[in-house]
C-alpha cells in the first residue's frame, strides 16, 4: 500500500517565533547528529547567537525548517535585519565569518532540498537580499547559488588548512615548514623557556575556560583600543556571547580554549571549535607585554599539535593573515560569498553600488587611458624645461 503523498513530500516552515524555535531542540539535536554537522549548527550555539547578538542588535530569527513524514530533515537557520535601507538575510552566526550550509539528513536529495528551502525562504516575502558568506564551494548551497540569474555577487576566496592528515607523524608535517619560519619558531620558545616556568595546555572544563576566554577579550580591546580597530567582534554582543559559550557545560567537547602561561599567568589564549576531523580556529590574542616572545604564534604551534595527535587538520577561517599561509602552505578550499537581490528593491542595491565602483574607478582609468597618457607627457616636458620665476626665488 503506497504511504499518502503527505508523508513522502517534504513540508517547509519558516520558523519566526522564538518559543516555536526552543521546541525544536531534541529533533534539532537528532537531526545534527545524522547530519553530522558543525559545531556551528549545534542548537544551543544557535540559541546563544540568537539571544546574544541577533535580538540585542535588532535582528529577528527567520529559520527554514523542512519535514518529510514528521520528521525533521531540513534546517537552515537564518536571521533577518535592516542594512540601510534593505531587509536582509544572513546565517544565525555572530557575525559573517562563518560558514552558510545547511543541515540535511542522511540519505536524504540534499540538491532539491536546498531548492525546495530557497523557495520557502523567498516567498515568505519581505525580504530585499540574501547575504551567505563563505559558501563552501563542494556543497549543494553553492550549486544551487550558482544557477544561472540567481547570482548579484559572488567574490571566491580561499581558506587555509594545514592538512595534518596526510602526514605520518609530527616532525614530518613541521620538516614542511619554511625553514626561517620554523627556526624563529623554535628561538622564540627557547627565550621563552628561560624567562620562567612555561606551559601549553587545554583549559579544563568552566569556569576555567571562560575566565581565560575573557582575558583574550581584555587583550583584544586594548590592541582595538591602541590601533584604532572597528568592528562587530570589539562590541559588547559578540564578546558576550563568546563568554557564553565558553561557560555553557552543555557544548562538551565542541569548543575548546588553550592557553599559555608564564609563572603562572596566561599569556596567550586560543579559542577553536572540535569538529569532525577538523578543528576551527575562532579566536585567539595574546598579552602585548610578551609580544617580543611571539606568544601568539607558540601557542598555535601547540594547537595544531594537539590537532595531529587527535587525527584532525586544523582550518584557519576566514581572513588571508599571512601567519596563516605559514601554517597551511597555501592549501585550503575554495568559498565563495555570495549577496543575491530577490526583490526589486534589493536588486537596485547592487545596480547603486556597481554606478558607486564605477565613479570610484573613474579617475584610476582616465589616468591609464590615452588622455591620462598624453597629461603625463605634457607634466614630463614642463619638468624638463627651464624652471619657473617662482622656483628660481626658491
Amino acid at each position: 500500500m503506497e504511504k499518502p503523498l503527505t508523508q513522502t513530500v517534504p513540508q517547509f516552515e519558516v520558523v519566526t517565533d522564538i518559543e516555536v524555535f526552543l521546541s525544536l531542540q531534541q529533533e534539532w539535536e537528532e537531526l545534527w547528529q545524522a547530519a553530522q554537522g558543525t559545531p556551528f549548527q549545534l542548537f544551543r550555539y544557535c540559541l546563544h547567537v540568537l539571544r546574544e547578538v541577533a535580538i540585542p542588535t535588532g535582528a529577528s530569527l527567520c529559520c527554514i525548517v523542512g519535514r518529510k513524514g514528521g520528521r525533521m530533515i531540513f534546517a537552515w537557520p537564518l536571521i533577518r535585519y535592516r542594512e540601510y535601507l534593505w531587509m536582509t538575510v544572513r546565517p544565525l552566526a555572530p557575525d559573517t565569518s562563518e560558514p552558510s550550509d545547511v543541515l540535511v539528513a542522511a540519505g536524504e536529495d540534499a540538491d532539491s532540498l536546498v531548492s525546495a528551502g530557497w523557495s520557502a525562504l523567498v516567498s515568505s516575502g519581505g525580504i530585499d537580499i540574501i547575504n551567505l558568506p563563505m559558501v563552501r564551494q563542494d556543497s549543494a548551497l553553492h550549486r544551487f547559488l550558482l544557477r544561472p540569474k540567481r547570482l548579484s555577487r559572488g567574490e571566491r576566496r580561499v581558506i587555509g588548512v594545514a592538512r595534518l592528515m596526510q602526514y605520518r607523524t609530527w616532525a614530518e608535517y613541521r620538516g614542511t615548514l619554511a625553514d626561517s619560519f620554523r627556526k624563529r619558531q623554535d628561538y622564540d620558545r627557547r627565550r621563552l623557556l628561560k624567562a620562567g616556568d612555561t606551559k601549553f595546555f587545554s583549559a579544563p572544563d568552566n569556569p576555567s575556560g571562560a575566565a581565560y576566554v575573557q582575558t583574550m577579550l581584555a587583550w583584544k580591546n586594548q590592541w582595538a583600543a591602541r590601533v584604532g580597530a572597528v568592528g562587530d567582534f570589539f562590541k559588547e554582543p559578540y564578546q558576550n556571547f563568546l563568554r557564553k559559550i565558553a561557560a555553557d557545560p552543555s557544548f562538551g567537547q565542541s569548543f575548546r580554549v588553550f592557553v599559555l602561561t608564564l609563572n603562572g599567568e596566561a599569556i596567550a589564549v586560543n579559542l577553536v571549535a572540535i569538529s569532525t576531523g577538523v578543528v576551527v580556529g575562532m579566536q585567539t590574542a595574546y598579552d602585548p607585554a610578551y609580544a617580543k616572545y611571539t606568544p601568539g604564534s607558540l601557542l598555535l604551534e601547540y594547537v595544531l599539535e594537539w590537532a595531529f595527535e587527535n587525527r584532525r587538520d586544523v582550518d584557519f577561517g576566514s581572513g588571508d593573515s599571512k601567519y596563516k599561509s605559514n601554517w597551511t602552505g597555501g592549501l585550503g578550499y575554495m568559498c565563495t560569498d555570495f549577496r543575491i537581490g530577490v526583490s526589486r528593491w534589493g536588486r537596485t542595491a547592487f545596480a547603486a553600488r556597481a554606478l558607486q565602483r564605477h565613479y570610484e574607478s573613474l579617475p584610476l582609468r582616465i589616468a591609464s587611458g590615452p588622455v591620462g597618457r598624453a597629461l603625463k607627457i605634457r607634466r614630463g616636458k614642463k619638468a624638463d624645461g627651464p624652471p619657473s620665476p617662482r622656483m628660481r626665488e626658491t
